[in-house]
């Protein structure tokens, strides 16, 4: 077991899996698409996971200044039938046999009245509905949200108390990396037209541009 992360940790360079693609480095994906999101979360077919990953799939344009990525303990050979290379805008890292999840002390827990908050027995009471039967005493795989820099430091962090703490959609993941101050600059408008090196476009010098022509 190892031990909780925290901001200005590091998370170190590892490969992973998809359900469409083997062997992946994920210092390629920090390095596509920083500061990144990442979740992890319970096994694919769980209904919470599943009713999330649909969540961040919809709401995938809300999340403008960042990345997006997903980690669930599961197979990536069992979902390859389901998910495929276009099924999901975001990357779904695999790690069926918990190997980050126990470098990072994600806990556990067999006590439903501790793991499931209102939301989450709303989504199981209507998973069961649909089917799903789940497992008595069977532990429970907490969640974690993690914002990364493109070097892997650890910007944000937070262990999930409930399956359900974890941003609600990417558009809650957007006001995050907001509020952290995690986004690009923009320059103002009036901050451009007062750079000396900006162009004064008055009407003697217009014609020299030769715009028109």
């Amino acid at each position: 077991m190892g031990e909780r992360i925290a901001i200005g940790d590091k998370l170190p360079f590892f490969v992973y899996d998809t359900p469409y693609s083997a062997q992946n480095r994920f210092r390629d994906l920090l390095q596509r698409k920083s500061p990144l999101v990442l979740v992890f979360m319970a096994n694919f077919g769980h209904p919470i996971t599943r009713t999330f990953a649909s969540r961040y799939a919809e709401t995938y344009s809300a999340l403008q200044d960042g990345g997006f990525a997903l980690v669930v303990r599961s197979r990536a050979d069992k979902l390859s039938g389901s998910i495929g290379p276009d099924t999901l805008p975001y990357p779904l890292l695999c790690d069926a046999e918990g190997v980050l999840y126990d470098h990072l002390d994600i806990p556990q827990s067999s006590s439903a009245l501790m793991t499931y908050s209102l939301e989450g027995w709303r989504i199981l009471r209507e998973a069961k509905r649909q089917g799903y039967q789940a497992v008595k005493g069977q532990m429970q795989q907490l969640p974690l949200t993690l914002i990364l820099d493109k070097d892997g430091t650890v910007l944000f962090c937070h262990y999930g108390a409930s399956l359900t703490d974890v941003p609600a959609d990417c558009e809650a993941m957007q006001s995050l990396l907001e509020e952290l101050d995690l986004v690009p600059d923009v320059p103002e408008l009036e901050t451009l037209l007062e750079d000396e090196d900006f162009p004064d476009f008055d009407d003697e010098n217009f014609d020299e541009f030769d715009t028109f022509h």
